[in-house]
C-alpha cells in the first residue's frame, strides 16, 4: 500500500523547473516543491546523497545540473554550468558505486562520463571522456546520423548499454571503475528502421525488453551478463491493430517493468496509448494484455509505483499527468481521479521522503 506520507513524484520538463509532487493512496497529487532548473528532461535523484541531478536538454550544446536537494525546500547550490558533451542531451545514468554518470545525447549521438565527488555532485565543466557513435538508418528524417537516445547500466555494473535511435543499435561498453571510462565492447544490432528508444531489465538479468519507436515494437533481448552480448529476439506489437492501420506511425516513448517481474508496460504517442503485457516463460516470451487510452496526448513517460499500485503518464502536450490504478493479478490498468495540471511533463521518478 502507498504510504501517503513518504510518496513523492519528482517530475521533469521543458521550459519549468523540477517539481516535487506528493502522491496519496487514492493518487491524488499535489504539489510540494519545485527545483530552479530549466528544460531539464530528464531527471535522477541519489536519496543517500541527497542529490538531484538532470539533463538540460538544450542545443546546440546541453548542460547537466546538480542541486542538493530536500522534498520540503526543493533546492539550494544549484550547478548547471557542466557541459553534456553534446546536443539535446535526453537520459542519463548514475552507476552503482556513486562515481560515475553517464548521459546521452540525442542530436550529435554521443555519450558522455562524467566523474561524480563524495558529495554526489558533478565535477569539473567538461565529461571526462565523450564516445560518439557512427552510422544512419533507413528511415531520412529520423535516423539521418547517430541518436543516443538512453544509457543503461547492467545489472552487476560491468557493461553500460546505449541505445541509439539513429543506428538500429544497442552499443555495449565495458565500464573500467578505477579509470571511470567507458571501452567498446559489442553491439546488439537490430532490424532497418527499429529505432531503438529505451530498454528495461528483467529481474533475472537474463533479459531485458527494448521499445522500438520507430517499428511500434517490444523486443525481448536475450542478455548474457558474464560476456557483455545481447541478442535481439521476438518482437510484439506495443499499440492496438486499429491504430496500427489507421496511421503508419507512432513514436512510442517509455517501457517500465513491474517490481516483481510480471508485467511490462510500454506508451505510445500519437495514439496516445499505454500498453500492458504479461512476462511469460521466467523472462523469455511477452504476451499483450490490453491497450489503453493515456487519458492525455503525447504520453511521453510512465512509472509505476514502488509497490506497483500506480501507474502515472506524464502527457507532455496536454501538460497533464494521469493517474491509474494497477489490477495485482492481471496488470490491467483503471483510471482514477482527475488529470494533474503541470506544464509539458517529461519525466517520472517515484522517490521516497
Amino acid at each position: 500500500m502507498v504510504d501517503s506520507v513518504n510518496s513523492y513524484l519528482l517530475v521533469g520538463g521543458y521550459g519549468m523547473g523540477v517539481h516535487c509532487l506528493r502522491y496519496d493512496a487514492d493518487g491524488t497529487l499535489s504539489p510540494v516543491s519545485v527545483v530552479d532548473i530549466a528544460d531539464p528532461s530528464y531527471v535522477i535523484h541519489d536519496g543517500a546523497r541527497g542529490v538531484l541531478t538532470a539533463v538540460v536538454e538544450q542545443e546546440p550544446e546541453g548542460r547537466v545540473a546538480s542541486a542538493r536537494f530536500t522534498i520540503a525546500d526543493g533546492a539550494s547550490d544549484v550547478r548547471d554550468w557542466t557541459a553534456s558533451g553534446g546536443a539535446a542531451p535526453c537520459h542519463l545514468a548514475l552507476h552503482p558505486d556513486g562515481t560515475t554518470l553517464f548521459v546521452a545525447n540525442y542530436t550529435s549521438g554521443t555519450v558522455s562520463v562524467f566523474p561524480v565527488d563524495q558529495e554526489g555532485r558533478v565535477t569539473g565543466d567538461q565529461p571526462a571522456q565523450v564516445v560518439r557513435h557512427t552510422g544512419s538508418g533507413p528511415r531520412a528524417d529520423r535516423q539521418e546520423g547517430p541518436h543516443a537516445h538512453q544509457v543503461v547500466v547492467s545489472p552487476t555494473g560491468r557493461w553500460v548499454l546505449a541505445v541509439d535511435l539513429g543506428t538500429d543499435s544497442v552499443y555495449v561498453y565495458e565500464y573500467d571503475p578505477a579509470a571511470g571510462r567507458l571501452a567498446h565492447h559489442s553491439v546488439v544490432e537490430l532490424p532497418a528502421g527499429s529505432g531503438p528508444r529505451h530498454l528495461a531489465f528483467h529481474g533475472s538479468g537474463r533479459y531485458f525488453y527494448l521499445l522500438n519507436e520507430l517499428s511500434w515494437t517490444v523486443m525481448v533481448c536475450a542478455w548474457d551478463e558474464g560476456g557483455g552480448v545481447g541478442k535481439a529476439g521476438a518482437a510484439v506489437d506495443s499499440r492496438a491493430a486499429q491504430d496500427r492501420a489507421a496511421s503508419d506511425h507512432c513514436w512510442c516513448a517509455a517501457i517500465r517493468v513491474s517490481a516483481d517481474d510480471r508485467f511490462v508496460y510500454t506508451s505510445n504517442r500519437v495514439d496516445d496509448t499505454i500498453a500492458v503485457f504479461s512476462v511469460l516463460e521466467d523472462g523469455a516470451r511477452l504476451e499483450p494484455v490490453e491497450v489503453v487510452p493515456a487519458g492525455g496526448s503525447w504520453p511521453r513517460d510512465i512509472v509505476l509505483s514502488p509497490d506497483g499500485e500506480l501507474l502515472f503518464s506524464a502527457n507532455q502536450r496536454s501538460d497533464s499527468i494521469t493517474v491509474f490504478r494497477v489490477d495485482s493479478g492481471t496488470g490491467r490498468l483503471t483510471p482514477v481521479g482527475e488529470p494533474y495540471t503541470i506544464t509539458t511533463p517529461a519525466s517520472l521518478l517515484p522517490i521516497s521522503g
